[in-house]
């Protein structure tokens, strides 16, 4: 595989850099060729952050588990046609530090898997990743066909390369295919332990988020949801899904703080307690001043006392 810079291959940029400073070396005198070469250095130096890094991926090495994701076919509600397929991305948590990511994918030839802000201190290369689909001009984007594309039980011969670059020091992975596909595109990610999450959509794109059983959002002494989910619902294993119509790319930002179901209770509980222990605080100390002030008050009243028997 070639990388492309601006429509021109590394490979061939390569050779006509050489072949240009072949020509130039052998018209310079020793001098103006130390010149060169410094500036061959520094152009290297400047340019190494404008090509990408390609990452070699063997996809015969390991067998990708298809069974390990949901590929459910979510439809958009808001649409005029409740038929309509588009881009749409699913996140699932897990407890076990890391996410899975589902996507549903119509004439798509790049996908960004780096949206994710922070996942993983240790590793920012997605593991296990499974493709079922076909190429956008030998299929059509259908409710039908995405449920034949969830029922599948091997992933499609379908070539793709994944790619790292760095741009103003942002770290950027993604797929990158031949040809625009229609399909299933899934990957995990390690994510830090933690009860965070934030995501920055790089495409106009539904957006679904699936916390793990047991786990809510929403309470403003706790954690939330920025921004307001457009839908909220629980599914039929439990969890809570949270749901973000046309989010603008590159400009909302998703961040949700979630938590136990049970950490509002422990809260009102700990809460009490310490408003408890707190008033039996206040009311020792007002004990120990009564007591304290009785013993000044004595202590005054005999001084008094003896002094008036002085005179």
């Amino acid at each position: 595989m070639q990388v492309k810079l601006n429509g021109i291959t590394l490979l061939s940029l390569q050779k006509r850099y050489i072949d240009v400073i072949i020509w130039t070396f052998s018209c310079l005198t020793m001098k103006n060729a130390t010149l060169l070469t410094l500036l061959t250095l520094i152009f290297a130096v400047f340019t190494a952050g404008c090509i990408d890094e390609l990452i070699a991926v063997d996809q015969s090495a390991d067998i990708p588990d298809i069974y390990a994701y949901e590929f459910d076919v979510f439809v958009n509600e808001t649409a005029k046609d409740d038929s309509t397929i588009v881009n749409t991305t699913t996140f699932y948590i897990s407890n076990n530090a890391s996410v899975k990511a589902v996507h549903m994918l119509v004439n798509a030839s790049i996908v960004d898997i780096m949206a994710i802000d922070d996942l993983s201190s240790n590793s920012d290369t997605p593991t296990n990743i499974v493709v079922i689909a076909d190429h956008a001009n030998e299929t059509y984007a259908s409710i039908e066909r995405f449920t034949i594309y969830s029922r599948a039980n091997s992933v499609s011969n379908i070539n793709y390369s994944l790619t790292k670059n760095v741009v103003f020091g942002q770290k950027q992975t993604y797929l990158e295919f031949n040809e625009t596909i229609t399909g299933f595109v899934a990957y995990t990610m390690s994510m830090p332990k933690g009860q965070d999450f934030a995501h920055h959509p790089t495409s106009t794109s539904i957006v679904r988020l699936v916390l793990p059983p047991g786990y809510t959002t929403g309470n403003p002494f706790i954690g939330t949801a920025r921004p307001k989910p457009d839908k909220v619902y629980s599914d039929d294993e439990g969890r809570e899904n949270l749901i973000w119509y046309d989010l603008e790319a590159n400009r909302d930002t998703i961040i949700v703080k979630y938590y136990s179901r049970s950490a509002p209770r422990m809260l009102l509980i700990g809460g009490t307690i310490l408003a408890i222990g707190t008033l039996i605080i206040l009311a020792s100390s007002r004990i120990t001043q009564q007591r304290l002030k009785k013993i000044r008050d004595q202590i005054e009243e005999d001084a008094s006392r003896r002094k008036n028997d002085k005179k």
